[in-house]
């Protein structure tokens, strides 16, 4: 069976743009096409308006917190990168022909859903695999239900890291490159079966916001189109990693320091390319 059909899960009407374009990507450059859309439908304003679990979710992030809620005030001023910009269903020509429907996901936990049984069974009947940019860590029938079953991305490789804020612990480690992962979901998380792997470069003078932005550039990434290319190898079989990095949920304070420190020189790097720190000579 080659892969042909795809499904895709959105979080809402409007995904972002790196997502889409992805999309079209593998809509342009294979032959597969996207035939169904499901669009979560969770209210996300009741769900989150527990002050009890708004406080969890706060603690959780720890040092990171200000960190991010800087970075969202920011955002708020001067606008999300090209990248990340919303773009409603209706506009992106992938989807073009696909059917979109909407579902409000089962959840088990605060963490864990599954997809209620209707929509397992069209994605089943309908698709070849689905690609995962919404609804959350999934588990259950959806997982097998497709012929390839779930892909999601991963912005790291999941042999070195796993968990929150991909890209990142590169960044803070020095590395040399960042990686993507495209994987088949399991019920562990980011441990699932490689599908493709990319590695972007990290350069000396990036901030990380140039390392996610390169990370979900679909310019120069090819991780969804060689994903889609190897399932339709008859020699291919997704590999489940030898190794799994750990997993990681929020920075230490002294990895934020570390951030902060390399993050903000970076910046002046590139505000002041051709600086030199003065000599104290005479």
């Amino acid at each position: 069976m080659s892969c042909t059909d795809i499904g895709v899960l959105l979080d809402g009407e409007y995904p972002p743009a790196y997502q889409t374009a992805a999309l079209e990507k593998v809509d342009a450059e294979t032959a597969a096409d996207v035939s169904l859309v499901v669009v979560n439908e969770e209210s996300r304003s009741i769900r989150d308006r527990s002050l009890r679990r708004q406080a969890r979710r706060a603690w959780s992030w720890g040092a990171w917190l200000p960190v991010w809620k800087g970075t969202e005030l920011l955002r708020s001023i001067r606008g999300r990168p090209a990248y990340d910009e919303p773009r409603h269903v209706s506009t992106v020509d992938a989807f073009a022909g696909a059917d979109v429907v909407g579902c409000t996901p089962n959840r088990r936990d605060e963490l864990w859903a599954t997809l209620p049984d209707p929509i397992v069974d069209r994605l089943a009947a309908e698709t070849d695999v689905v690609i995962r940019f919404g609804f959350g860590l999934l588990t259950g029938r959806i997982l097998e239900a497709p012929e390839y079953g779930v892909l999601s991305f991963h912005y790291s490789d999941i042999r070195d890291y796993r968990g929150r804020i991909g890209g990142l612990w590169e960044f803070i480690a020095d590395d040399s490159k960042a990686g993507v992962t495209l994987q088949q979901l399991t019920d562990r998380i980011d441990g699932g079966r490689i599908v493709a792997l990319e590695q972007v470069p990290i350069e000396d003078t990036d901030t990380y916001q140039d390392v996610k932005h390169r990370q979900r550039d679909p310019a120069t990434g090819t991780v969804l189109v060689d994903g889609v290319r190897n399932l339709n190898d008859p020699g291919f079989e997704p590999a489940a990693p030898d190794t799994l990095g750990t997993y990681r949920t929020a920075p230490t304070l002294l990895e934020v320091a570390r951030f902060l420190r390399k993050n903000n020189a970076n910046k002046l790097k590139q505000l002041f390319p051709g600086e030199r720190p003065a000599s104290s000579s005479p």
